[in-house]
């Protein structure tokens, strides 16, 4: 280890524009992660403050010292737990090193020409392991495709700078991975139908949140005229394929069956 830190140190590694970058050392690949401040703009407030959505929940604001701290403490503790995460093999005030993880969930799905099945490994996976982190007490804070990686058949979870005000409590800040997920899942490229459905259900399984299912039906009637308006012809030609795809998941959050719990 003493060596790889030199060799980071006299390669000048660190004087790189990127916070997050790769390197090979002794043919084992790492990651250098350097400190940074985690803050929401005061647009983000702002807007959080008239709709109270969760899904904009602002961050709560630290230091770059006290993010890295923050996060390199959670990667740690979730390691404990049990939950898969990249090891912090060593960490300054400025930067610290994590041992690869493969690659984002993203480089998985986001291929043009991906399979249904394979599409539904990746995801359905992932949502394990986002159950895994809500049952037990914990929260991602940011559980996008992109902040989960794959390798050596397992599914691991990334970038856990992210925290929020004490009073914002577990429950949301979880419906809140679980939401970031699914608008993740909006940038799919393939001409594929993916079931939403399916997988709120099977994330209601494995963590018991019943009340998300009815919290996302909500959510969705909120903006169910712009749905209504996303399926006029002449207005759907208009737009793009993300815009298209953000309405199809919320067409689809409108219509979910309601269970009776």
């Amino acid at each position: 280890m003493v060596n790889l830190i030199k060799f980071v140190k006299e390669q000048n590694l660190l004087n790189k524009d990127k916070e997050i970058y790769s390197l090979v050392f002794q043919d084992k690949k790492y990651w250098i992660k350097k400190a940074r401040p985690t803050m929401s703009s005061l647009s983000h407030k702002l807007y959080y403050k008239i709709f109270k959505l969760e899904i904009i929940t602002p961050v709560e604001y630290k230091s770059a010292k006290k993010a890295l701290e923050f996060e390199t403490s959670k990667l740690k503790r979730f390691e404990t737990l049990g939950i898969n995460v990249p090891k912090v093999v060593y960490k300054e005030d400025d930067f610290f090193v994590l041992e690869d993880t493969g690659k984002t969930l993203n480089s998985y799905i986001r291929k043009k020409d991906v399979k249904k099945e394979n599409i539904d490994f990746f995801v359905f996976n992932s949502i394990k392991a986002i159950a895994l982190i809500h049952n037990l007490n914990e929260y991602h804070g940011g559980a996008q495709a992109r902040n989960l990686t794959f390798k050596d058949e397992n599914f691991f979870v990334i970038d856990l700078e992210d925290s929020f005000d004490e009073n914002v409590d577990l429950k949301t800040l979880q419906y809140r991975d679980f939401l970031l997920f699914l608008l993740s899942m909006t940038k799919i490229r393939a001409n594929v139908d993916i079931n939403y459905e399916e997988i709120i259900d099977r994330y209601i399984n494995l963590t018991k949140n019943y009340e998300f299912k009815s919290k996302l039906n909500k959510l969705a009637k909120k903006i169910s005229i712009l749905i209504k308006l996303s399926k006029i012809n002449f207005i759907n030609k208009l737009l793009g394929r993300d815009v298209k795809s953000f309405f199809k998941l919320f067409d689809s959050l409108y219509n979910l069956k309601m269970d009776r719990k």
